[in-house]
This record gives structure tokens, C-alpha cells and sequence, in this order.
């Protein structure tokens, strides 16, 4: 097999692990351009201004201010004062958003036991050891 359709069964996997697990706990229920957001909103690791949130996101604030309605509306996003004067608004994730997170973990560590348990442990090393490299070079790009 080569390194493309490896990558490919890799992403139908983790895909397919994702699916299954969304269905169990109702996160379905969101469009891939919703999750985008959310994870930008949880990529800043602190609440952030709608400003903020367009920019990661590379769209007007109008456009970013919309979804934001949409999904604290569904309970995913909260809305906090953030300065002395209450003009600033902060975004934060709420526990359900925080949730999200928790399923996509548990899924990756489960993908990792599962390769741990078939290889040994020279290559499981070795495949941390390229995996790595290749994030590093490949998160670059953002």
C-alpha cells in the first residue's frame, strides 16, 4: 500500500470512529462548518472577541458574528463582558462545546492503544518519531 492510501484508510478510520462516536452522544447534529468553528473558538484556549474568532476562521465579522448566534443558540457558545464597561464581548466554549473535545481525544487515544497493541515497540516509536516530524513541517503551513 502506498503512503496515500494509507493516509486515506487512516482518515476513513478515524472518520468512520468519529461518526460512530457522534451518534452516541447527539454531536451529529453539527455541520463540518460549524465544528470548524468550534475548534477555533476551543484552538484559542481562552475566550476571544468575535474579531478574533473572523480572523482564525479568514471571514467577515458579520459572517463569523452570525454562526456565533447559531451556535449559542444551541447551547455551544457563551457570551461574557469582557471589559469593566461591558462594550467588549468575549466568546468561550461551554461544556458542551468543551465536550466535543473530550469525544475527539478519546477517539484519537483510542486509535493510538489500538496501534500500540499491534506494533512493536521500535516501531511504534519510530512512527511517533515521523508523525511528529511530518505535523510539525505540515502545521507550518497555518
Amino acid at each position: 500500500m502506498d503512503l496515500v492510501e494509507s493516509l486515506r484508510c487512516l482518515q476513513w478510520h478515524m472518520w468512520f470512529r468519529w461518526r460512530e462516536e457522534s451518534r452516541r452522544t447527539g454531536s451529529m447534529e453539527l455541520t463540518p462548518n460549524e465544528l470548524d468553528y468550534l475548534y477555533a473558538l476551543l484552538g484559542a484556549g481562552r475566550p476571544i472577541r468575535l474579531g478574533e474568532l473572523a480572523g482564525r476562521m479568514q471571514v467577515t465579522a458579520a459572517s463569523a458574528s452570525s454562526m456565533v448566534r447559531k451556535l449559542e443558540a444551541r447551547g455551544y457558545i457563551s457570551r461574557s463582558s469582557g471589559d469593566a464597561d461591558g462594550r467588549s464581548v468575549l466568546l468561550a466554549p461551554t461544556p458542551k462545546c468543551q465536550a466535543l473535545e473530550e469525544e475527539e481525544r478519546s477517539i484519537y487515544a483510542d486509535t493510538a492503544a489500538r496501534l500500540a497493541a499491534m506494533l512493536e515497540p521500535e516501531e511504534l516509536a519510530e512512527l511517533d518519531r515521523l508523525l511528529a516530524k511530518a505535523r510539525v513541517n505540515l502545521t507550518a503551513d497555518f
